[in-house]
């Protein structure tokens, strides 16, 4: 698969000088370029390695100096990070989902295949399970009854749809992702020591181990639009509301969406984030690696979480948060800076007290 210059500058739409005519094999870094790549050196720090570079080509940034480094002909980007989807989209390897049903899948007579549709091997389909045209179903994944997938969907291999689950166009699945297990929600016949720490912050008598009585999940999972979920992220279904997840949302790898959670859209949850039962997340929110968010709570619109912060509290929309317990970021980089002088407070108050404790009360 090859492009001329002037075919790239043309899809990304974006100028292009010098000889357009020449074919791209492949992107690469500038210092790994070969004569038939383009080199990507959208960034002035990019300078040096362009130099040194044998590639002929190359995405640079607006006013760069291409002819200085040895190119012949050059593309220029406004927004490096931006066009990066842009190239990669262009230069992706594709997915090899031959079309129709794969002999040892297992595809129930009930179920509904759309046109142009691709089942792995091993697959399994469930009865009343409908899967939307042109959807592409690698390898060991399995849909449950009555659940729906959109057009266009691309679920990797592992996957898990459960039952009744439904998703819109366009999803992306990575491998492992597990969409619709049970709620994780038990319950003690009586108050027991976690209702007791909640409430008072100790533990009693009512710490004696009652058992758990599971509540089951009766609900389901809807999901919108243009939605990517990472690998081994989990989204548990509701216990009588379904779990939403919004239109364009994106979760990463190992994000777990707790039961009757609602995130809104255009939403971006990093790695290792998770969301704890019956909380609603706004439009337009980031949720940073290794967020914590408890049960019951509300976290406004265009909120930003930063990563590793544990939110325990209502947070307002348009908040930028920081920290265990998350606070607003400007407060939380107060109270680091004051955590880092108490070794120094804590020397001058010992210091402090040597010498009250040497004064002669008489004085």
């Amino acid at each position: 698969m090859t492009f001329t210059v002037a075919s790239v500058a043309a899809a990304l739409g974006a100028n292009a000088a010098g000889r357009t005519s020449l074919e791209i094999r492949k992107p690469a870094e500038p210092s790994q370029a070969s004569a038939e790549d383009l080199a990507l050196a959208m960034d002035p720090k990019f300078a040096d390695a362009l130099r040194g570079t044998r590639a002929r080509a190359a995405l640079v940034w607006d006013g760069a100096d291409w002819q200085a480094s040895g190119l012949e002909a050059a593309i220029f980007v406004p927004r490096s990070r931006y066009v990066m989807a842009g190239v990669t989209t262009l230069f992706d390897h594709g997915i090899d989902a031959p079309l129709g049903i794969h002999p040892t899948a297992l595809v129930s007579d009930e179920a509904e295949l759309g046109e142009g549709a691709s089942v792995g091997p091993f697959c399994v389909i469930e009865r009343g399970a409908r899967i939307g045209p042109g959807a592409r179903l690698m390898a060991h994944v399995v849909i449950g009854a009555n659940a729906e997938l959109g057009a266009d969907a691309l679920l990797h291999a592992g996957v898990k749809v459960g039952a009744r689950v439904r998703i819109g166009a366009r999803f992306i699945a990575q491998p492992g992702a597990v969409i619709g297990a049970d709620g994780f929600s038990f319950v003690t016949p009586k108050p027991g020591a976690i209702e007791e720490a909640k409430a008072t912050g100790a533990i009693t008598g009512m710490a004696e181990r009652q058992g758990f009585a599971r509540i089951h999940s009766l609900a389901a999972v809807q999901i919108g639009d243009d939605v990517e979920v990472g690998a081994n992220t989990t989204i548990d279904r509701g216990t009588i509301e379904d779990t939403r997840i919004g239109s364009g949302t994106k979760l990463d790898n190992l994000v777990q969406i707790g039961h009757n959670v609602k995130i809104g859209e255009t939403c971006l949850v990093c790695g290792q984030a998770g969301v704890a039962g019956s909380t609603t997340v706004g439009d337009r929110v980031v949720l940073g690696g290794q967020v914590a968010v408890a049960d019951h709570l509300s976290v406004g619109s265009d909120v930003i979480v930063t990563g590793q912060s544990g939110v325990s509290a209502n947070v307002p929309p348009g908040r930028v948060m920081m920290g265990t317990p998350a606070v607003k970021m400007d407060l939380n980089v107060e109270i680091y800076k004051a955590l880092r002088r108490l070794p120094r407070m804590a020397a001058r108050v010992l210091d402090l007290e040597k010498r009250v404790s040497k004064l002669d009360p008489k004085d």
